[in-house]
């Protein structure tokens, strides 16, 4: 212990100084400054573990209106794309309609190309109980305001293009089927009289002869051979008089010949017949 007068070292069991004299305060002397000092640092001790535990929290606390600013601005932007691309841009965000199945086209009974005949063209479709086939000829588009099929489209000589659609009852059209159809008639030779025409005295028959499988049609009075006139079974027979002889041949495939005419006069002691 050290004396506070003269700072002497004072042993333990002496209560005064040896050298000064003065006695020990045992109670030392209150400092209401070291007492204000304790007490801020146990106040401190016991602080520390509570700011230390509470440091992150403070962190958060203190920046929670920053914080909630920045998340409202990428609301207001993420609102704004939204509103503008269904504004602005309404079809690319419209449901896109189902698509609807077509019929299929319909079908042709013989084929496009050459014919040497004049064919008979069938149209048909899988579903004709459920609409109507519509065709043209004429080169322009098929639709309801076209030809309806009802039966099997003639085709005749030269070249025909047949275009045709199937139009469901519910309105839905198929696609177009078309075909190009060329008819070239392969014609027959013309027929041959026996007799040539002129002045003759007697009366007379003549022979008519053709290409192999034609048949032979003809007239006597003038009006031009067809498939409604006489057909040539045998020898015609020439009267007296004026007879004019006309004929045509016609192939299996209906090719018709030109028209081959021959006028007899007969009127006696002019002129006899030579077979």
């Amino acid at each position: 212990m050290i004396c506070q007068k003269c700072g002497t070292d004072i042993p333990e069991d002496k209560i005064y100084c040896e050298k000064c004299g003065n006695a020990i305060q045992m109670v030392p002397d209150y400092n209401p400054n070291e007492d204000f000092t304790v007490g801020t640092e146990e106040k401190e001790q016991q602080s520390v573990p509570e700011e230390a535990f509470t440091a992150s929290d403070s962190w958060w606390y203190r920046r929670r209106y920053w914080l909630a600013g920045i998340g409202l601005l990428i609301l207001g932007i993420l609102a704004y794309q939204i509103s503008f691309h269904y504004v602005f841009h309404p079809e690319e965000t419209a449901t896109e309609p189902e698509e609807v199945e077509l019929p299929a086209k319909p079908e042709f009974g013989i084929q496009p190309g050459i014919y040497s005949y004049s064919p008979q063209l069938t149209i048909s479709h899988r579903e004709k109980n459920n609409g109507e086939i519509y065709y043209t000829t004429d080169g322009t588009t098929p639709d309801e305001q076209s030809t309806l099929y009802k039966a099997p489209i003639f085709v005749g000589e030269g070249t025909t293009v047949v275009r045709a659609v199937f139009v469901r009852n519910d309105g839905v059209q198929s696609e177009e089927m078309s075909g190009t159809y060329r008819v070239e008639f392969q014609y027959p030779e013309e027929p041959v009289f026996s007799m040539p025409g002129g002045s003759y005295d007697n009366a007379f028959s003549v022979t008519i002869t053709a290409e192999e499988g034609c048949r032979i049609y003809y007239t006597t009075n003038g009006e031009e051979p067809g498939f409604q006139s006489r057909l040539y079974r045998g020898p015609v027979s020439i009267p007296e008089g004026l007879t004019v002889l006309q004929a045509v041949s016609v192939d299996e495939d209906g090719g018709m010949s030109g028209i081959v005419e021959a006028v007899y006069d007969v009127s006696g002691g002019r002129r006899s017949p030579t077979p």
